[in-house]
This record gives C-alpha cells, structure tokens and sequence, in this order.
C-alpha cells in the first residue's frame, strides 16, 4: 500500500464498536461486495487482515445504513393450494405407469443381454 498505517482497527475491534448490529461473516460479505463507497475505502488490506481507519468506519456505517434502507420489506404472500383436478391426476398416473413400464423393459432387456434361451428340452 506504500502508506503508513496510523489509528487503525481490526475487524473484530469493528464488530464489537457496532455492537452486534451485524456478525463478522455478514460484515465480511458485505466489505468483498461493498469496497467502496461515497468515493473512499470502506476498509483496507493489511496483507490478509482487514483493517480500518476512522474514515473507513464512517463510510462502512453508511454503506451499511444504504443497504438497509435499500432492501425493500419482505412482503407476506399468501398461497393457496388446491387439489389437483381429476384430469390432472389421472394424466400423472398414466404417466408414471408408462414411465415405470419403460424402465422395467429396459431393465428386461439388460438382464437378459448375452445368454442365448434354449427351446430344446433340459436332459
């Protein structure tokens, strides 16, 4: 990075500064989908660690406000399930016996592959 590193935090000193508002795992997904942000970094790499300035954490909170407001609310749906008509049904059953019917020929035909069947009478 070639900078020198002042007044920085770990992720984990970030996770507790938040104060369960989001987890480690989630906050890591969000930092690989959310590098930058209002034209900044919102977190730095320290070889493999995560680390943050002052102004990252600023710009981290308010990417992840962002994304709060931006999720829409789960919207509640209602289905209803209905027995499927007599048609229906009976248009499945004929195709899961021709369905089975086919497999058990070809099953037939396999087990029967290579041996020669005999008309003449057992000695």
């Amino acid at each position: 990075m070639g900078e020198i590193l002042g007044d920085v935090k770990s992720l984990k000193d970030v996770v507790s500064q938040l104060g369960g508002v989001i987890g480690e795992k989630t906050l890591r997904k969000h930092l690989s989908d959310t590098p930058i942000y209002a034209g900044g970094p919102t977190h730095r790499r320290w070889g493999r660690k995560i680390v943050f300035r002052p102004d990252d954490i600023t710009r981290l909170i308010d990417s992840l406000e962002c994304r709060s407001k931006s999720q829409p609310e789960k919207a509640t749906s209602h289905s209803t399930f209905a027995a499927p008509s007599a048609e229906r049904a009976y248009s499945r059953a004929l195709e899961l016996l021709t369905r089975n019917k086919q497999k058990r020929t070809k099953q037939s035909v396999k087990t029967n592959c290579g041996r020669r069947a005999s008309l003449a009478p057992a000695q």
